[in-house]
């Protein structure tokens, strides 16, 4: 017995670092997962014997014996360590849906159970010939409109709708194509190539103070120094708890050099950053009314996330579209002033996304601002 007492302390620790590999680096596929499995166990493997070779050479097979079973139970010690602080932190932080970054172990775990439709839009599935006598309102924006953090049900597209339908004029459908990161280059595009070819009658676009940006604006834009790699983020909830805490020791330098960077490059609307975000701008406003399609906005500004932010000039430059195009546009500014620091607004703890609440604000506001347009269908 004493003779396979290293082998079968060996082979536990084999086991335990299965575990842990399974846990920390879950790659959503069956076959991806076993070759990750398959390449962890055969190094860790191939290592214990060359330890073990190597030492019995050198000091005898009973001091070999001692090493890998000693070497063995530190293993397993701190695999079963590190699997318990995995799923304590999971535990203790159960509520969090999302975070900021949408690059998380909680961003990963809430979009397991968030439904796409055949088209890949957070919304039902819908016939894109719109039924006889529907009014169907299309939004078009970002990871705010998208409705990152919370239910589905809670976003402002849904609650306008519940309250339209609730008024019995006939039947109305508010379609959701929020796509999160997107800009209003992409919002163009997704206008001309996806939401045109779904006949909707009004079209309502959120925007946000870094929808401004080019692929190449954002290209040059400063980014945070990443220490932990992305599949343990992704894969890990205490290991994207460590990064955030790095990324915590970056964030008013970084916060701060993003503001000068935009700062510098929109500030003067003659600078070529700022004519072509205007541009776009007028060309999403141009193709809605090509096609006879009334637009609406609503504007979120950079302090909803970041208080010190010194970028409102382009949601006042936005807001000067909206006057000279003639476009019925939102201002959530006022709407959130009263709950300044209020994390109430917040998606979570983790992620200052738009709350329900922050979204029954909104769209208490865009039917007070556009329900006379809707409602006269």
């Amino acid at each position: 017995m004493k003779a396979k007492t290293p082998f079968l302390v060996c082979f536990l620790a084999l086991l335990s670092v299965a575990w842990t590999v399974l846990i920390f680096t879950d790659t959503g596929s069956f076959w991806r997962a076993g070759a990750v499995l398959g390449t962890a166990v055969y190094l860790f493997a191939v290592h214990f014997a060359a330890l073990w070779f190597i030492v019995e050479r050198l000091r005898g097979t009973q001091t070999a014996r001692t090493v890998v079973v000693n070497i063995s139970v530190s293993v397993i010690a701190i695999s079963l360590l590190a699997i318990s602080a995995e799923y304590s932190t999971r535990f203790l932080f159960r509520d969090v849906t999302t975070t900021g970054d949408n690059a998380s172990f909680f961003s990963n775990r809430w979009l397991k159970t968030v439904y796409t439709n055949r088209l890949g839009f957070r919304e039902r599935d819908f016939d894109v010939r719109k039924p006889p006598a529907t009014y169907r309102i299309a939004i078009i924006g970002d990871s705010l409109a998208y409705g990152q953090g919370i239910p589905q049900a809670d976003r402002f597209g849904e609650q306008i709708e519940r309250h339209l339908n609730g008024l019995r004029r006939g039947p109305y459908e508010v379609l959701n194509f929020g796509v999160p990161g997107a800009e209003t280059q992409d919002e163009v595009a997704l206008l001309a190539n996806t939401i045109l070819a779904i006949q909707p009658d009004f079209i309502l676009l959120q925007w946000y103070t870094n929808d401004v940006q080019s692929p190449e604006d954002k290209q040059h834009a400063p980014h945070p120094l990443t220490f932990i790699p992305s599949v343990l983020r992704w894969n890990s909830a205490l290991f994207y708890l460590l990064h955030r805490q790095l990324n915590a020791l970056q964030d008013r330098g970084l916060s701060e050099a993003t503001n000068k960077y935009l700062d510098e490059r929109f500030k003067d609307p003659s600078s070529p950053s700022s004519l072509r975000a205007h541009e776009t701008m007028r060309t999403f406003i141009q193709v809605s009314r090509r096609f006879d399609i009334p637009l609406g906005m609503v504007l979120f500004s950079q302090t909803y996330f970041n208080p010190k932010s010194s970028l409102d000039f382009l949601l006042e430059r936005t807001l000067k579209v909206c006057k000279d195009e003639n476009v019925r546009c939102v201002d959530t500014r006022p709407l959130f002033e009263p709950y300044h620091a209020d994390t109430r607004l917040w998606a979570n703890r983790f992620d200052p996304h738009p709350s329900s609440l922050a979204n029954k604000l909104v769209a208490e506001r865009l039917i007070e601002t556009l329900g006379d347009v809707w409602g006269a269908r």
